[in-house]
């Protein structure tokens, strides 16, 4: 079937972008070497991440803390890179493919876990690592179920299928997963009543549940839950007072246990609501769970300055939204004023939402925002959100394609003044996933170069298997063949939204 007739007329036209055949699986001519193997693997990925992102806090770390972000530091001294997120039928990516390319070596259409549109499996790294005998850990701060921890050890047609990931995990036996989503695990939250705890247990798990139990076990497998859904944000960890563990917490659990297997080990790391915070448009929350990221980060470097037969890549899935620092003032001399006002944020709006529940009133709306974001709201402004919480009319009106209300409260808080910033001057475009090019960077001993280059979100799966001589290649299918099967089975598209379950 010609590539014309497959749009002529059909469901896909103007839905899905056919990517250059040439690059459908990737950029084969950049396909950087480590020169040496390594006994461990840890694999952080920075979820929703942009160079926005990154900008920002490194500001904020400067400016209100003293010190030097730990991925400044590994960015300006170590290999560093850029890498496309495309996924196969897609410019535009979203977790789980991203995953699955990273994980698998292979372009895939977007919705499904180490698998193909057709129904075929793909063998994930990890599998293949505890295959060699290597110790498993995944430790995220979304539900431990969700796509890019979830992608890199188990095949499943849907990424949101998240009770049945949870017993494909307990089939799968990795020794750590640390995470939120007791949703999928508990009894009385399952559609199907199973108590996952309960196998988990019996499968030889510590099953815990609170930051003291992490602390306190010793149990060499760990199953650790410490949320309904995904692990509250950074920003009402620390200032609101939630009783859950810290990313790094979670990391300062996992690495002594895993590090105990003779045969090694492969450790996925994600800071995964950076993403979440992203979509909401939710600059705070975002600054604060990149700074517990580079917490994280710092413990890792640490670790493989103790254990040099340890390589540690550091990556980005794709951007989100992408809220920019903008310039103000007078050739933009005022525009830092933006990072300074950040330090009055406390809360996200998730649980700002959760406080002012579903009907507040504008006197309400305006105190929340006094206390929580260090902003004065106007009164209309306070009446529109209001408004956009009571009775969905959303902000503006023809931003749809985001998470709503919370795209609307930031809306609301808008920069105003574009000579002297009264509010944070940081835009967002939107609380969808993005085309633009992410970070990659490595650490560890003995690496023989300094610039990665531009690189396909593919070549992950290169690196880590040339790491632990692990080698093995995916079946890889075409565009061509992805956007046949669409085409013939439409209900493919009605996927839901990646972040459906965003809590």
């Amino acid at each position: 079937m010609k590539r014309r007739d497959l749009l002529k007329g059909s469901l896909l036209a103007g839905t899905l972008a056919l990517l250059p055949k040439a690059q459908a699986q990737g950029a084969p001519q950049n396909r950087p070497g480590l020169g040496r193997r390594y006994r461990n693997l840890i694999v952080f990925v920075y979820d929703g991440f942009s160079w926005e992102d990154y900008a920002i806090a490194q500001a904020y770390a400067r400016r209100r803390q003293g010190r030097t972000l730990a991925l400044e530091r590994l960015l300006a001294r170590y290999p560093t890179g850029l890498v496309n997120t495309y996924s196969l039928t897609s410019y535009v990516t979203e977790s789980s493919a991203a995953a699955n390319a990273m994980s698998c070596g292979v372009k895939t259409v977007n919705g499904g876990l180490a698998i193909h549109v057709d129904g075929t499996p793909l063998k994930p790294f990890f599998a293949a690592a505890k295959e060699a005998g290597k110790a498993v850990g995944l430790v995220t701060t979304t539900t431990v179920t969700n796509a890019t921890p979830a992608g890199f050890v188990v095949s499943n047609p849907d990424r949101n299928a998240e009770e049945r990931i949870a017993e494909q995990y307990l089939e799968f036996g990795a020794e750590v997963y640390l995470g939120g989503g007791d949703c999928f695990f508990s009894p009385e939250r399952r559609s199907d009543k199973k108590d996952l705890y309960a196998a988990f247990a019996q499968a030889g798990y510590a099953v815990v549940r609170t930051p003291q139990d992490l602390a306190q076990t010793n149990a060499d497998k760990l199953l650790g839950v410490f949320s309904e859904s995904h692990i509250p944000y950074e920003i009402d960890r620390r200032f609101q007072g939630l009783r859950v563990p810290s990313l790094k917490e979670m990391v300062q659990a996992a690495l002594p246990r895993l590090a105990s297997y003779r045969q090694g080990f492969a450790l996925q790391v994600e800071a995964g609501r950076i993403d979440h915070a992203n979509h909401l448009n939710d600059a705070g929350a975002t600054l604060w769970d990149v700074l517990a990221a580079d917490e994280a980060l710092e413990l890792l470097m640490a670790f493989v300055d103790q254990h040099p037969d340890t390589l540690l890549i550091v990556v980005s899935d794709h951007a989100t939204g992408t809220g920019g620092l903008y310039g103000a003032g007078q050739s933009y001399l005022e525009s830092s004023l933006g990072i300074d006002l950040l330090e009055g944020q406390k809360a996200s709006f998730e649980h700002m939402l959760r406080l002012l529940g579903s009907s507040p009133d504008p006197a309400q709306v305006k105190e929340a925002y006094r206390a929580l974001k260090g902003v004065g709201l106007e009164d209309g402004e306070a009446e529109r959100v209001v408004r956009a919480i009571r009775e969905k009319v959303y902000w503006p009106e023809g931003v749809r394609h985001g998470v709503q209300p919370a795209n609307t409260l930031a809306w609301a808080m808008a920069q105003r003044n574009p000579e002297r910033p009264d509010r944070p001057n940081i835009g967002f475009a939107s609380g969808q996933h993005t085309a633009s090019p992410v970070m990659l960077a490595l650490y560890g001993q003995g690496l023989g170069f300094q610039n990665l280059g531009l690189l396909d979100n593919t070549q992950v799966f290169h690196l880590m298997g040339q790491a632990l001589g692990i080698r093995y290649q995916n079946p890889a299918m075409s565009e061509e063949e992805a956007l046949e099967i669409l085409k013939a089975r439409p209900q493919a598209q009605g996927l839901r939204h990646p972040e459906d379950t965003l809590a």
